[in-house]
Formats: structure tokens, sequence, C-alpha cells
């Protein structure tokens, strides 16, 4: 079996187990996909109302004094995402071990290229977490640098901007480009990273260090086999979620106009409110559903990649004497 075969059979599978779906879905919001869908329906502050709330916490900074508001903000804030990452780590970590060990067991079903034995280590969530965690390293340095080059446009562009009748954002994406490709490069490099590690820690029980340094070595020496996988549903998962949160956008603002019309009209109002929820409800179906199916595609390929590598003979299955043809009842079938 190819990369390219782990890969199809991994969808088929995942598309008979709706149960993966909701796995998938689960990891993805708390991993930070929730900020997606919130911001399908958030309508984003204009650069006036931005000012008139940051301003005034702006001000105590720049003539050297913090406010005891601004020091609790400053530390809730802090406090908060720190609590998000722990908890949405913890949650997302959960779910892909799930997930992992279920797609062992279906590929071992369905007669793809598995090792024998159950690995079953300790802490294995908090250690997958970790892993992630520490898989992502890469990126905060990246987007500790990028993020200045941002700021910078940003602050161009809303206190002296050549033309304003492009959005702001998109001034800004478009001024930033190269550090905002950056830190989406070093984000990708550390998802596949990261999920790699957890694999190795799950099927392979190797500790935290050893885990993410075998993900990273395994980029540069397996690049095809390791970030195929991975990279092709990242894509079109990048790809479902633009679509159908634009549909979700669309959606909301329809019933956001039929709600505040006058006179009311129910039914109207009921069916644009119907609209809006099939479409939210389709958009999380469906992002589980890739989501799913990149967790069990890089399964998939880690166990046959791993089979590969320990099959003396080069043939998945095959038998452990030497000479070709050799058979005997602890072994499942014969080398070829």
């Amino acid at each position: 079996m190819t990369t390219r075969g782990a890969t199809l059979a991994a969808l088929l599978a995942t598309l008979a187990r709706p149960t993966w779906w909701l796995l998938g879905l689960a990891g993805f919001l708390a991993r930070g996909g929730i900020l997606l869908f919130l911001l399908a329906i958030v309508t984003l502050p204009s650069p006036l109302a931005l000012s008139n709330v940051v301003a005034p916490l702006l001000v105590p900074i720049v003539f050297g004094g913090f406010t005891p508001l601004l020091v609790a903000l400053f530390v809730s804030g802090i406090v908060s995402l720190i609590a998000w990452i722990l908890v949405g780590g913890w949650v997302g970590a959960a779910t892909e071990i799930v997930l992992v060990r279920d797609a062992r067991r279906a590929a071992a079903e369905e007669g793809l290229p598995v090792r024998r034995g159950d690995p079953s280590g300790h802490w294995l969530i908090g250690r997958v977490a970790i892993a992630h965690l520490l898989a992502h390293v890469p990126l905060v340095a990246v987007a500790a640098f990028g993020s200045v080059a941002i700021v910078n446009v940003a602050y161009v562009e809303l206190t002296s901007p050549f033309e304003v009748v492009t959005p702001l954002p998109i001034r800004i994406v478009a001024g930033a480009a190269g550090p905002i490709a950056a830190i989406v490069v070093a984000w990708v490099v550390g998802e596949l990273a990261g999920g790699l590690a957890a694999r190795r820690i799950v099927l392979e029980d190797d500790s935290v260090l050893r885990a993410v340094r075998g993900g990273y070595t395994d980029l540069v020496t397996t690049p095809r086999s390791s970030t195929l996988p991975g990279l092709l549903t990242t894509l079109i998962l990048a790809a479902d979620l633009a679509a159908m949160l634009a549909a979700v956008d669309l959606s909301w603002t329809a019933a956001r106009a039929r709600l505040v019309e006058i006179p009311a009209d129910p039914v109207a109002i009921g069916l644009a409110l119907a609209s809006f929820a099939a479409s939210w409800f389709l958009a999380l179906l469906v992002a589980g559903l890739i989501d799913a199916w990149r967790g069990v595609a890089m399964t998939f390929e880690a166990e046959r990649r791993r089979v590969s590598a320990a099959s003396t003979d080069g043939t998945y299955g095959a038998s452990a004497h030497r000479r070709p043809g050799d058979w005997s009842a602890q072994d499942e079938g014969g080398s070829l």
C-alpha cells in the first residue's frame, strides 16, 4: 500500500464511522476552531469604534502609569488565554488519542498494515498535549517577530492610510502578507510535527521530547509520506471552511436583516433562522468529518511507514524467516 492508498482508505473508513466526526469536531473546536465560527457571525468594529475602546486603555501606558482596571484586564486576559490553551489542549489530546486508537483497530479490521500489540502508556493525554505545545515553539518565535511587522502595518493603515475604500482587514493582510504567510507555514509545520509526535506517543509509547524530535525528523527524512496525508487534508479543511463559513455569514446576514424589519414577518424570520441553523450545522458537520479524516489518515500512514521499515523482506506481514516462502504456525504468511 502507498501513502495515497492509505489516505484514501482513511477517507472511506471515516465516512463509514460518523462517531469519528464528533471526535474530530470536538478536537477542532477545542484547539481554536470555535473562533473561526464566531468570526462568521461577529461584526468586526470599525477603526473609529476600535480606537474609542483602545484609547482609554493606552493613554495611561503612554504617560507611564497603570490603573488598577488596566492591570486587572491584563491579568485576566493572560489567565484566560493560558486556561484556554491548557483546557483546549487537554480536550484536543483526549479526542486525538481515542481517534488514533480507533483508527488503528479499524486498520487491523480492514486488513491494512498494522504492527502487532497494543501499546498502552501512562499519562497519555498530558504527554500528547505537551507534545503539541512543544511542537509549536517555532510558531511562537515566528509569530513574535512577525507580529511586529503586522502591528506596524496596522498602525500605518489606522493613522495615515493611502486609501480607505478597501476594508481595513484586507489592507492589513495585503501589507503584511510576508509575515502572515510565515506564521501560517510555521503553524502548519507545527501541526504536522505535533500530530506525528502524538502518534509516536500513543502507538510507540515514546517520551515527549523523543516524540517531538522524531516528528520533526520525519518531516525532514521522509517528507512525502510524513506530510502528504496531513497537508492534503489540512488544505481541504481550509478550503471547506472558507466556503462553509462564507455561507454561514450570508445566512446570518439575511437572518439579522429579517429580525430588524418593521413590521416583522414571522414566516420570513423563521425561514431565515432555519437557513442559518442549517448552514451552521452543515459547516460543523463537514469540519468534523475532514478533521477526523486528517487524524485517521496520519494514523494509517504512521502504521504503514513503521510496518514497512520493520519488514526485512519488503512485504507487509511477511514471514520473519529468512528463506523466501517459509511458513510457520506463528507467522501469518510467507515472504515474497
